[in-house]
């Protein structure tokens, strides 16, 4: 019999193993849930407004155990008092768009130890004037530079409970409702201080020993994973036009893809329609244990009902692989390393982030494709008119009805979420697409 094992019966078991206690008694590691988006347009007045949302609703949340953190890049990582909670929160709304806000609150005073409460962003920055290069190509002023993130972390004995596994999910939820999400990920994961280069062995054999974990220390370096771009020209270095995202006809100078797989795997539009779409992902994950929801401009994807640490004994989470079976495609086939480099010592280099990457493939997965050179042209679908199942946004406006219920036939707008019909004897809703309206 397959073991799972709940957040509560893993701490239980195996607490210490995932803490790393320093020698004065402070916690350099700990076990946490964490969330992490990359977002668009972070120098724009009205998304930092919408960070500064997010910040102020985790207050609202975990205020209490907030203490420190820090409101510029270069900053002190200090106690705060309301004073200096009032700067980081100016710092997130008042720094002109061309330059980066870097600010974080955070349950530790210092850099050095690991807090269990945490929220930082990092964002992009806007051109404040036309440039043209010595090359030919031009970037514009109020051109963004490229990808924001956004990342918290709560303990992990807050989703021992359902009454914390709300509380997580609602604010990711919250998170990807205030910005527009280009891809994510949320799950269990080793949490590192804020100094964290000190730390990543231990994150390294933690990840390596337990397959639900995250290796996320360095996810503020990710952005541009996530970020496609093209250009013009004989080569990067030779560029005569650059775009920001993937214009048609161009050479791709990155393709974009996401990290891989966990309890949460939030994906934007970008990485939706490379899928077919958010009604052909719906189909292909049509399982009672995977929950998929549409929040603002991405798709959240739960392998289960709860985070799962993935012990030795447990064996990899069967729903992450599932879901993995799918979405792995997205991932980039030759992944770069997620430690920074570290001599002498094991970590998640490009060799062993490589196999990380990829634990939830199956025995014999094919490989995952190369990306194109040249940006195709995009692909014109016919409209989506398979049968919907009820409680699923509507993948097309128009005339829809269902056989579970007489005299059903109704408009629905795309996105708009059509009806589960209960107790119908037909079982399980599923909604038809009418040509037109009698």
């Amino acid at each position: 019999m397959t073991t799972i094992l709940t957040p509560a019966q893993a701490l239980a078991r195996y607490k210490e193993d995932l803490n790393v206690r320093l020698a004065d008694n402070r916690m350099g590691v700990l076990p946490g849930v964490i969330g992490t988006v990359y977002f668009e347009r972070g120098s724009q007045p009205e998304v930092r407004q919408g960070i500064l949302d997010c910040f102020d609703r985790f207050d609202e949340l975990f205020g209490e155990h907030l203490k420190g953190g820090k409101d510029t890049d270069l900053g002190k990582f200090t106690k705060r008092t309301p004073a200096g909670v009032e700067k980081i929160r100016r710092a997130i709304v008042d720094t002109p768009s061309y330059l980066e806000v870097s600010v974080i609150r955070s349950s530790s005073t210092d850099q050095d130890t690991a807090a269990e409460y945490s929220i930082q962003t990092l964002t992009g920055i806007a051109a404040d004037e036309d440039y043209v290069s010595p090359k030919g190509w031009k970037a514009y002023k109020g051109q963004e530079s490229g990808l924001s993130y956004l990342k918290f972390n709560v303990p992990m004995d807050l989703v021992a409970t359902d009454d914390g596994i709300a509380q997580y999910e609602n604010f990711l939820r919250y998170v990807c409702g205030k910005l527009v999400v280009q891809g994510g990920y949320g799950g269990l994961s080793p949490v590192l201080a804020y100094s964290y280069h000190r730390y990543m062995p231990q994150e390294w054999a933690l990840a390596e020993r337990f397959s639900g974990l995250e290796i996320d220390s360095t996810a503020h370096l990710q952005s541009k994973e996530y970020d496609p771009v093209s250009y013009e020209g004989e080569s990067v270095d030779h560029m005569t036009a650059f775009y920001s995202g993937l214009h048609p006809g161009a050479k791709v100078g990155r393709w974009g893809f996401i990290k891989g797989v966990n309890w949460y795997t939030i994906l934007g539009e970008l990485f939706v329609d490379r899928l077919g779409g958010e009604a052909a992902i719906r189909e292909a994950l049509n399982r009672p244990d995977i929950h998929i929801e549409r929040i603002g401009s991405c798709l959240l994807i739960r392998a289960g009902d709860f985070p799962r640490l993935g012990a030795p004994e447990e064996g990899l989470p069967e729903s992450y692989v599932f879901v993995n079976s799918v979405l792995r495609v997205l991932r980039d086939p030759g992944p770069d390393a997620l430690h920074t480099y570290i001599p002498d010592l094991p970590s998640a280099d490009t060799k062993n982030a490589r196999a990380w990457a990829t634990r939830f493939d199956l025995p014999g997965a094919a490989p995952i494709p190369e990306p194109p050179t040249v940006v195709p042209q995009p692909v014109k679908r016919e409209p989506v008119r398979l049968n919907v199942r009820g409680g699923s946004p509507c993948p097309e406006a128009g005339w829809w009805h269902t056989p579970a219920k007489a005299g059903s036939r109704r408009y629905f707008e795309a996105g708009e979420i059509m009806p589960a019909i209960e107790g119908s004897p037909w079982g399980e809703t599923y909604w038809h697409w009418s040509p037109s309206e009698r």
